[in-house]
């Protein structure tokens, strides 16, 4: 999910508009693409309940991609991409595109724009096995502006003198809603959702909207990427009942806005490169619960030589309803052993001050990582 667009693209609807380079129409070829990506965690957070080891793969995928080019230029496709680790959802993202001179248009469901066109700061290895913004290592800790992969049309313009601007709509936040729901084929409004003392079941997410705006040049061999994102995500309801010792108590709702800005900037340094990075993400009713805000940033930095590389990342999430701040720190770097095959070890701290809700109490926690990543 946690993807950055940086290859020209435009819109759709514009397809037959298109001028680029006549060739034959030979239909949609299919390629076949994939990952692994593993991790071993060792360490401790101080509980007594917590596991000292887990074994672990959170982002593994097969995709296939069926892309062709029409005899005016216009390129189509679709590409549909198969969860190897998932708890919920075996089809992660499935979608159309259209791309020309014109640019390019996503139709399915997709990551928003703002997801693809933000910048973050650099994970300590290459393919982001260590990285502390996804949320994978820790309760609310990303940067990156989303709505999930709910069904939408993604549009992004020409990039031109290094900007691009990238424009998404969804009608319904949901990712996969119940088909054929309502006579007609439409879908129903989401189910009301409810609060069990200590999160929202069931989110009520009506439209969304997001935006993308990135900048991305090479000068004199640096390298600078800049980006500014929104997202508006529309509440169904403007209250739920609370599961507390009053049933009768209610929890104010309303539409999530967020904005996020990232920079990265790369150089060489000796024999290698240097990159430099960094990302602020501010949500507004968080989860839809009103006045529950966020302000969430990370900084990082990442040195590549080689098959080597080494950095250092870390993230700082504040969230009103929480007693203090969450903050996790990673260091270490990666590997490539051969074509495909990358192994990542490092480090890291997490300091969870502010508890969360439920499970997720004030405790530290210390993990040393072993990772590999295997793609083709």
């Amino acid at each position: 999910m946690k993807k950055i667009l940086l290859s020209t693209t435009a819109l759709a609807t514009a397809a037959l508009l298109s001028t680029g380079a006549m060739a034959a129409d030979e239909g949609l070829k299919l390629t076949l693409g994939g990952f692994f990506s593993g991790v071993v965690l060792a360490g401790g957070d101080g509980n007594a309940d917590t596991r000292e080891v887990s074994f672990d793969s959170w982002n593994s995928e097969i995709s296939f991609t069926a892309e062709g080019t029409a005899s005016n230029g216009l390129t189509y496709g679709f590409q549909v991409q198969l969860e190897g680790a998932s708890v919920s959802d075996q089809i992660d993202e499935a979608y159309l595109y259209f791309s020309g001179g014109f640019g390019r248009v996503e139709f399915g469901t997709n990551d928003p724009v703002a997801a693809q066109m933000g910048y973050v700061s650099p994970s300590p290895d290459v393919n982001g096995i260590l990285t502390v913004n996804s949320g994978d290592y820790m309760f609310n800790a990303y940067t990156y502006n989303s709505d999930g992969d709910a069904g939408k049309v993604n549009y992004f313009t020409p990039r031109i003198g290094g900007f691009q601007l990238g424009l998404s709509y969804s009608p319904d936040g949901t990712q996969d809603p119940k088909d054929g729901a309502v006579a007609g084929g439409f879908e129903a409004d989401n189910s009301p959702a409810s609060y069990d003392g200590n999160n929202l079941v069931g989110l009520p997410a009506g439209q969304q909207f997001t935006a993308g705006l990135n900048y991305s040049k090479e000068f004199s061999g640096v390298t600078l990427g800049l980006s500014g994102t929104y997202a508006l995500l529309e509440s169904e309801q403007s209250a739920v009942l609370v599961d507390l010792a009053d049933p009768t108590s209610t929890i104010a709702l309303d539409d999530q806005t967020s904005y996020g800005f990232g920079a990265n900037l790369g150089f060489a340094a000796g024999a290698g490169t240097v990159t430099l990075g960094g990302s602020y993400l501010a949500i507004d009713n968080f989860n839809f619960i009103k006045s529950d805000d966020v302000s969430a940033y990370d900084v990082g930095v990442q040195y590549a030589q080689g098959a080597w590389t080494l950095g250092a990342q870390s993230i700082w999430w504040d969230q009103d309803s929480f007693d203090d701040t969450i903050w996790g720190l990673s260091v270490g770097g990666g590997y490539k052993v051969a074509t495909g095959l990358d192994l990542a070890v490092g480090y890291m701290h997490w300091d969870n001050q502010g508890g969360g809700g439920g499970s997720f109490t004030k405790e530290d926690a210390d993990v040393f990582l072993l990772g590999s990543m295997l793609s083709f």
